[in-house]
């Protein structure tokens, strides 16, 4: 010690013993000298704490907006919002969705048992029909938000590292495993060798090499021509893309998105369609919702499409607008759909992915942990949110998730007794979360950080000016 009969250590053995340490026991002995202290805030030993208590891939580097790795360290163990603080009972049936106002004064919640708690509204007077989009297979529109890119130029997270992750392809993984580490790298008719296969295309190829010659075209049967007629009217009714337009307003940074969900192959949502919105339709003038188009009209062009392979149950946009981030149960690698009323098997594992919206491609890793159990045929969301650092989701695993932004890790699992249908960010404090669930409860997060600052607040005094009343 510094005064006492012990000579002091060198700094060198300090820091390599505190390597060997938890992250309470540093701080701990960082609290009986000087010397201790200063050794226990190196920033190279927090760097080796940080990876290895969270088990981050060394590759990612520090968040760019932290100053050193214990503060980041405290950020991700001390702002999560995982301290459960209340549960509100307000519905009597299960609840199946639940939304934040823009201050973050109130939110909005709705249930099966048909109440709306607590929802405001503006008046307009005029909602102005913006597009017309054809809806093949009768699939399902089932979410559809705006996203403004003049957001992008407000700092955000770098979310990837050392281009991972810049394939357009999402990762899929086999159905039939119970890893969920596993892919999927099984042939589509696993009991066939290798043999037999490569002949039966090399017989295929023969047989439309053959058609070709003869000027035949393929035999279809009735559910490729059924499709095939469909396609034939879509693009007969289907305006052609202005590309003048659409050039000229890539120069321009105040472009706006309209994304929804769609899909071409069969009737659950498996494909993001994304439609710019121009300045001309912001005006007052044109058809107005109401107004119908008479059936010569055109359907408007999607600018976009993204095919994330699998059924897409959920889509959230980050505060900035730039990142898409979506909820997909993903289908069996190198299925085919024949039947666009039978939709192919879907994992149990959710995937959660991400899309730049700038370059249009997916961005970082595929964030999992989550699961669901519906079928493939059944109408279901599982609603997810996404704040400053943090994305979350329900699950119908009984609970709710977070995952941070940056290093594309979980850092919470948040219980209830049932379905987790809907998560919340609180849009001006991240560090408060609520949960919608099956269990028909609404759940309030806070972070322990918040939790200590409630907990050790002064009380004032009430000082009563009493005679000031008296007459």
């Amino acid at each position: 010690m510094e005064n006492g009969v012990y000579p002091l250590l060198p700094d060198t053995i300090l820091l390599e013993v505190f390597q060997n340490l938890e992250h309470q026991n540093v701080l701990a002995a960082g609290s009986t000298c000087r010397q201790w202290y200063g050794v226990s805030r190196d920033d190279f030993l927090w760097r080796d704490l940080f990876y290895r208590y969270y088990n981050v891939n060394r590759s990612i580097p520090r968040h760019p907006a932290a100053t050193s790795w214990l503060g980041e360290f405290r950020r991700l163990y001390d702002t999560i919002p995982c301290v459960q603080v209340a549960t509100l009972k307000e519905h009597r049936d299960q609840v199946l969705h639940v939304s934040f106002s823009h201050n973050g004064y109130l939110f909005g919640s709705c249930s099966k048992d048909c109440f709306v708690k607590d929802i405001e509204s503006e008046n307009i007077n005029v909602v102005k029909r913006l597009f017309q989009l054809q809806n093949r297979n009768a699939s399902t529109i089932r979410t559809v938000m705006v996203a403004d890119c003049s957001r992008h130029n407000s700092p955000d997270l770098l979310l990837g590292f050392e281009e991972q992750g810049l394939s357009s392809s999402p990762r899929v993984f086999y159905l039939g495993s119970d890893s969920e580490d596993e892919c999927y790298n099984k042939p589509k008719y696993s009991n066939e060798s290798a043999s037999e296969l490569e002949a039966g295309v090399q017989d295929s190829a023969e047989i439309e090499a053959n058609m070709d010659t003869l000027g035949l075209q393929p035999l279809l049967d009735e559910k490729q021509l059924e499709a095939r007629v469909a396609d034939l009217f879509l693009q007969a009714k289907t305006k052609s893309t202005d590309m003048d337009i659409l050039s000229e307003c890539q120069e321009t940074q105040n472009k706006k998105y309209l994304i929804f969900t769609t899909g071409s192959l069969t009737y659950t949502p498996h494909q993001i369609g994304i439609k710019q919105i121009l300045p001309h339709h912001m005006t007052t003038t044109g058809p107005v919702l109401g107004e119908e188009r008479s059936s010569s009209e055109f359907f408007d062009p999607l600018d976009h499409t993204i095919d994330v392979h699998g059924h897409i149950i959920g889509m959230g946009l980050s505060p900035d607008h730039r990142y898409l981030y979506v909820n997909s149960r993903a289908w069996p690698k190198g299925c085919v759909i024949s039947d666009p009323m039978n939709p192919p098997p879907i994992a149990e594992e959710i995937d959660i992915h991400v899309f730049d919206l700038k370059t249009m491609q997916e961005v970082t890793q595929t964030l999992r942990a989550h699961t669901a159990y519906t079928p493939n045929d059944e109408c279901f969301f599982i609603f997810l949110d996404v704040s400053r650092d943090y994305v979350a989701s329900g699950a119908e695993d009984r609970h709710g998730y977070i995952w941070d932004r940056h290093y594309n890790i979980c850092l919470a699992k948040l219980q209830h007794e049932d379905v987790v249908n809907s998560v919340a960010f609180s849009p001006v404090d991240q560090e408060m979360l609520i949960t919608a669930s099956d269990d028909c409860t609404l759940k309030v997060w806070r972070s322990p950080r918040i939790m200590r600052i409630i907990s050790t607040k002064p009380t004032h005094k009430k000082f009563s000016f009493f005679w000031l009343n008296k007459k």
